[in-house]
């Protein structure tokens, strides 16, 4: 029987110390986000945050912001209403929202902030989800977008046999230039983009050589270079 989408996101492991060092790497990971909502708190002061995460999964980053961001509203959109339901027992908070990211459940300029990590190379028509993106982020307001990058030195050395085709579901893999340009076209600026480090080459990515670029990634996030693993880019809604 065919693994369906949802199934390759439900979380596993769960209640094993395997699971808790999971969960502590991700937390580790999520940092990068919690500092970017903060700086945009900080020049953007209001009374209360909304945030949304589009393909939400199983919580993980709304579960993250419900730590630190005590009086922000959460939204997690997902289409799987078995992912939502795991999200929404992990983070009481949480709004969950049955859609799709290329129809977004929500009123036009209903967001101050979104997130859309590791979606965008699910789907056929991206530019469907960033033109949804602009209508639904208030001007001002931010969409922080995470996708595998297929310029990367993992995918060059790589080939075929790179994680980022792992996935069947990945079916739009580009490199960084590719998804800048689209964030021009559909009305956003950048504000701060670049990739992360090597964890697509694998003997880098075991210990202790996977220290060489775990160590910064968790400090700095992502760098000015175009041969990381996954783009990462923050942008304003104009």
């Amino acid at each position: 029987m065919p693994v369906t989408q949802a199934q390759l996101y439900m979380p596993r492991d769960e209640g094993t110390f395997r699971g808790s060092a999971e969960n502590l790497f991700r937390r580790l990971q999520y940092s990068l986000w919690g500092r970017e909502l903060r700086r945009f708190v900080a020049d953007h002061p209001a009374s209360r945050l909304r945030i949304v995460d589009v393909g939400c999964g199983p919580g993980f980053l709304l579960r993250c912001f419900a730590r630190s961001f005590h009086s922000a509203e959460l939204i997690g959109v997902d289409q799987s209403a078995a992912l939502l339901k795991i999200a929404q027992s992990r983070c009481e908070r949480m709004k969950p929202l049955l859609g799709d990211a290329c129809a977004l459940p929500l009123t036009d300029g209903s967001a101050d902030v979104a997130f859309a990590l590791h979606v965008v190379e699910h789907l056929a028509q991206p530019g469907e989800f960033f033109a949804e993106a602009r209508r639904v982020v208030r001007p001002g307001g931010l969409l922080v977008i995470a996708t595998p990058n297929a310029a990367s030195l993992g995918a060059r050395i790589m080939g075929r046999k790179w994680i980022g085709f792992s996935d069947p579901t990945h079916i739009s893999l580009h490199r960084p230039s590719y998804w800048s340009e689209m964030l021009d076209r559909s009305g956003f600026k950048i504000a701060r983009h670049g990739t992360t480090g090597l964890s697509g080459i694998p003997f880098l990515n075991k210990m202790p050589l996977g220290l060489i670029h775990w160590i910064p990634s968790f400090f700095f996030g992502y760098f000015p270079w175009e041969l990381g693993e996954a783009y990462i880019c923050v942008a304003t809604r104009l």
